[in-house]
């Protein structure tokens, strides 16, 4: 089988901005196949005809960046939904992840075949992600530093509370940043893993990251 950047014209693929980055592509996409119909990304990388299915993986597993080799993004878990927008090279299959927007390799044996499921069926599984997990799904961007401070202020404990500051939760927020947070103002609670995690996201993206100590004393350069 040729390599995903000869399965279609370079004009016909559509990846994100940080796929992009890893495989020289142009940024513009003709789609060759009917969207969905949920309301997730078309297909990416399919061949003329190609009809996309899905499956769910059965085992934790890697996401890989390439159909060979060992150059990952990193760990899938077990129970989540994948559409396959590609013919299977090398044992693995060209998935699209509706949680993270985001297309990568999975290795075929660790999923199934299963029916398309609804938007509730794909948002049930967030429940059950690792925290750690998490953030890398939603936020590729930042997730890097944003691992290594949490490490820092929390180690990774959710349930984490400076008793002199009042800082609390994975990414230790403060009362007073909390407060200003699009998840404070929907009633969420800091120390709910993922609420403080998306609200961490915000925040580095908005603020940037001198809002943590271990940031400002120089670490996660």
């Amino acid at each position: 089988m040729p390599p995903l950047g000869e399965l279609l014209p370079t004009a016909e693929i559509c990846l994100l901005p940080f796929f992009r980055a890893l495989l020289p592509i142009a940024a513009a996409c003709v789609l060759s196949v009917p969207a969905p119909a949920l309301a997730w990304e078309a297909p990416a990388g399919s061949p003329p005809g190609w009809q996309p299915h899905w499956v769910q993986t059965t085992d934790q597993t890697s996401a890989y960046i390439h159909a060979e080799g060992d150059s990952s993004f990193g760990q899938v878990t077990a129970g989540l939904y994948f559409r396959v927008d590609a013919p299977e090279q090398h044992g693995r299959l060209w998935t699209y992840d509706p949680l993270s927007t985001s297309w990568a390799w999975l290795p075929a044996s660790a999923t199934m075949r299963v029916s398309e499921p609804s938007e509730a069926d794909v948002n049930a599984t967030v429940a059950t992600l690792d925290p750690k997990l998490y953030l890398y799904l939603q936020a590729p961007d930042v997730a890097p530093r944003l691992d290594c401070i949490i490490k820092g202020e929390s180690g990774w404990d959710p349930t984490q509370v400076n008793p002199r500051s009042k800082a609390a939760g994975l990414a230790q927020f403060l009362p007073s940043t909390w407060a200003t947070t699009p998840q404070a103002a929907q009633g969420l609670s800091v120390m709910e893993p993922q609420a403080n995690l998306d609200a961490a996201i915000w925040l580095a993206r908005t603020r940037g990251w001198q809002q943590w100590q271990v940031y400002t004393q120089g670490g996660c350069r």
